[in-house]
């Protein structure tokens, strides 16, 4: 096994607890495809978690900890089955399989990283829901800061593994989890993201703000992050007037971040530079329109390309963006909700609009941690067809939402009309979920 740095994150970073009927878990780590039974001491039980604030508390970040370190695993597939990622030579056989598109075996921890990660997740955010009603003596902001928060962090693991797995449970259960249908899976994450809004709605900024001084990570916008989950999932479940109205709440000038400070690495960067397993598809530059210049803030195209692929005709290239062992990972970006409105739009038969939030995304400039094209506006003469509309905004989320681990989902639905697929569809189900839950259905 090849060796790469592992980051430590304060905490309760992985909680143990059984998605089947499983007393051991499969958690798939970053350089390493394996499955390991962990148990980290100073993770936080249910009695700490539920006996004091500072033990709430301790949970909560502890969860965002849990997520953030976890976005390798949920970028890694969508990146590898699309045409983001290629595999240096280095790279594992699990890496190869889904850059092939076969021999993907469901034992494999790329499998089975994002299924446990999610529940992992999802179990953390529910012990924090469970304690916050029996603190007492916290202020009506906290405990909506407390409670939003939770119910994002567990809508944001459950659909980001929605895009990966055709069926998979809504929740953790100790007696074995149903698995159910993405569609339902994707049900539950609009019923939390509204929930957590819900419980938010009547709290200032400034009842939230101990809340996000001592329980909330920084760089991290609850409210805007809830509005743009919102959006987002609205749009995957063809609710395109909800995306809408969804996305226009969210504040285009806040960026909300996953962060690294030290001793933590960006998983990306630990995965790709350190590791040298995978890196970016040269493709993603060649491919790019003249002047697009999203393509150089997420992919370095001056440096001396990365060492062969595998297979060696792959050419590579390293990242940009996630070169720095500190660098943040987008909850989401801001180009994102002009172009979910701009699909809504075009979906509805308003093509006028959709063009004009795509020349929104288009013509604006970015940031250091938001990238901007800074191209020509097209003209609506050129987009007049609802399939003209929406290869363009295929395009521009290609270039916007790079290595987001959405670029999975938006060629299932876009994929049509820039004549790209997926080389899978679906991860299978992990093996050991197979084996030991009786109800999963494998």
């Amino acid at each position: 096994m090849n060796r790469i740095m592992m980051t430590t994150i304060t905490g309760a970073r992985w909680m143990r607890l059984r998605i089947g009927v499983a007393g051991l878990l499969a958690l798939g780590l970053a350089g390493c495809d394996m499955n390991l039974d962990l148990t980290n001491p100073n993770a936080v039980t249910d009695e700490t978690a539920r006996g004091s604030l500072d033990g709430v508390i301790a949970t909560s970040l502890g969860m965002q900890d849990q997520l953030t370190g976890s976005m390798l695993t949920y970028v890694r597939a969508p990146a590898l089955v699309t045409d983001e990622w290629g595999t240096a030579s280095r790279a594992l056989a699990a890496d190869q399989s889904l850059y092939f598109g076969d021999n993907v075996d469901a034992s494999f921890g790329v499998v089975s990283g994002p299924y446990y990660a999610t529940y992992r997740i999802a179990r953390t955010a529910d012990l924090v829901i469970e304690a916050v009603p029996t603190l007492s003596g916290i202020s009506a902001g906290f405990t909506a800061g407390l409670t939003a928060n939770a119910k994002l962090f567990k809508a944001m693991a459950l659909g980001l593994a929605a895009m990966q797995y055709e069926r998979l449970p809504l929740g953790a259960d100790l007696n074995g989890a149903v698995l159910v249908p993405r569609a339902e899976a994707f049900a539950e994450v609009i019923r939390l993201l509204e929930s957590a809004r819900t419980d938010l709605a009547g709290v200032t900024d400034a009842d939230l703000a101990v809340f996000r001084s001592r329980a909330l990570t920084p760089s991290f916008d609850l409210r805007n992050t809830i509005d743009a989950m919102l959006a987002r999932y609205y749009l995957y479940t063809n609710q395109y007037q909800a995306a809408i109205d969804a996305a226009k709440r969210v504040n285009l000038s806040v960026v909300s971040l996953f962060t690294y400070p030290d001793p933590d690495l960006n998983p990306i960067y630990n995965y790709s530079e350190l590791a040298i397993y995978v890196a970016a598809l040269r493709s993603f530059a060649t491919e790019a329109e003249p002047g697009d210049r999203r393509v150089t803030f997420w992919v370095d195209t001056v440096r001396t390309p990365v060492p062969a692929g595998n297979p060696p005709t792959v050419a590579l290239r390293w990242f940009a963006l996630y070169s720095g062992r500190n660098a943040p990972i987008p909850a989401y970006l801001p180009g994102e909700m002009l172009l979910i409105q701009a699909e809504a739009y075009a979906r509805l038969g308003n093509l006028a609009t959709a063009v004009e939030m795509i020349n929104a995304v288009r013509t604006k400039t970015g940031t250091a941690t938001t990238p901007g094209a800074q191209l020509p506006p097209v003209s609506a003469l050129v987009l007049d067809t609802e399939a003209e509309v929406l290869a363009q905004i295929a395009y521009e989320r290609r270039y916007e939402l790079y290595s987001q681990g959405v670029r999975w989902e938006d060629l299932r639905r876009l994929g049509q009309y820039v004549g790209r697929a997926p080389k899978l569809d679906f991860l299978p189900t992990p093996q050991a979920e197979c084996t030991t839950n009786p109800n999963a259905g494998c």
